[in-house]
């Protein structure tokens, strides 16, 4: 079985989003054009991330300007009445031709708070379940119009209802993916973790008498023929931010973790590597590629939604970086040792970077045994 490569649609885009004059303007065109991109390359479909935007309005407008693509909308639960939500996809679904997939997100703190929820984060796991199996048996049913002279009817598009997406890494997190999610997701890490991590979902799944279909993981890629052309490509996200942005970033970063009891020149990684990092950063110096190589073709890099991970906690911004063969190669140890069967990968440009991956990986990753 293939593997399935999906990409993010989303506004936070550009040359280098994380430096200073790197990140485009929202513009309804690069939009767009992002959109159609995804759907004629060959990509099973993408993620439609939050911030700033709506993410169903985002999605609505791309799904009707494409065919095929598939839609993996994150969606906080109880952000919304969920028969409600229920409506919204059984009409994105009636009009797109069932092509919604939702991303279930927990949602950090800082964030749901704007929206008038301080639920806890394990309890928001707790209340979530009874939300989303309120959301799949309002979709199962269906709508009926609310004025009697015109009984018309939303049907469900999707026979087994909208696929349900998403992660959770703490052990309340796993045990609500086994009862609630299709499709589990986690960060990119060496096979070994991921193994841990799926093989948990699925026990947690298997307790409950459920069987997840999909095993993902997030990373960035950048894919080039050549090798030395995929490392400079590489160490230009690095070199366009600049060391003082970077270790601006990171300050900020450390004392937002630490509640402001550490700042980046306090701060004591867990590692050498990434205490290397660190070190020369403060000492006005890059990490250059090989310094950044984590094992397993995957490297520590940044993205425009997380710095350079010198928590070693788990972060969305690590790289496959390298050629196309070299690439697929660890995708295929990856999905041999795991069970993967998913990939959500990133690149900046997004529409650039989304053509590279299109041309040279997914041919490879379709061939997959």
């Amino acid at each position: 079985m293939s593997v399935k490569t999906l990409w993010y649609l989303t506004p936070a885009d550009g040359e280098y989003p994380w430096s200073p004059g790197g990140l485009y303007p929202v513009e309804p065109k690069r939009y767009l054009e992002l959109a159609r991109t995804i759907d004629r390359s060959g990509f099973h479909g993408a993620l439609v991330a939050t911030w700033p935007n709506d993410p169903f309005v985002s999605a609505s407008f791309a799904a009707a300007h494409t065919t095929s693509m598939r839609f993996l909308v994150a969606v906080y639960a109880r952000m919304i009445p969920a028969r409600l939500l229920a409506e919204k996809a059984l009409a994105f679904d009636a009009w797109s031709g069932g092509r919604l997939l939702i991303n279930v997100v927990n949602g950090r703190d800082n964030i749901l708070t704007r929206y008038g929820m301080d639920t806890e984060h394990d309890a928001r796991y707790e209340l979530g379940r009874d939300y989303w199996q309120e959301f799949r048996e309002r979709y199962r049913e269906g709508a009926d119009s609310n004025f009697p002279n015109t009984p018309l009817r939303m049907e469900p598009v999707q026979d087994g209802g909208v696929p349900l997406w998403g992660a959770g890494d703490s052990e309340a997190g796993l045990d609500n993916s086994g009862r609630v999610l299709d499709a589990y997701l986690t960060m990119m890490r060496p096979p070994e973790h991921l193994a841990a991590k799926f093989d948990a979902a699925r026990g947690s799944a298997a307790e409950h008498g459920r069987e997840l279909t999909e095993f993902g993981a997030l990373a960035g890629a950048i894919v080039r023929p050549r090798r030395e052309e995929a490392r400079e490509r590489f160490r230009s996200l690095f070199v366009e931010a600049g060391v003082e942005r970077i270790a601006e970033v990171l300050d900020a970063a450390v004392r937002r973790r630490t509640h402001g009891a550490q700042d980046l020149r306090t701060f004591t990684a867990r590692d050498a590597q990434r205490q290397g990092w660190v070190d020369g950063i403060l000492a006005g110096r890059l990490p250059e590629p090989a310094d950044l190589e984590l094992g397993n073709g995957l490297h520590a890099g940044i993205t425009a939604w997380s710095p350079l991970d010198i928590f070693a906690t788990g972060s969305s911004a690590v790289y496959y970086v390298g050629t196309p063969d070299e690439i697929t190669g660890h995708v295929a140890e990856v999905r041999r040792a795991t069970g993967l069967s998913a990939l959500i990968l990133a690149g900046w440009p997004l529409t650039e970077e989304a053509e590279h991956v299109a041309e040279h990986l997914i041919p490879r990753f379709d061939a997959l045994d």
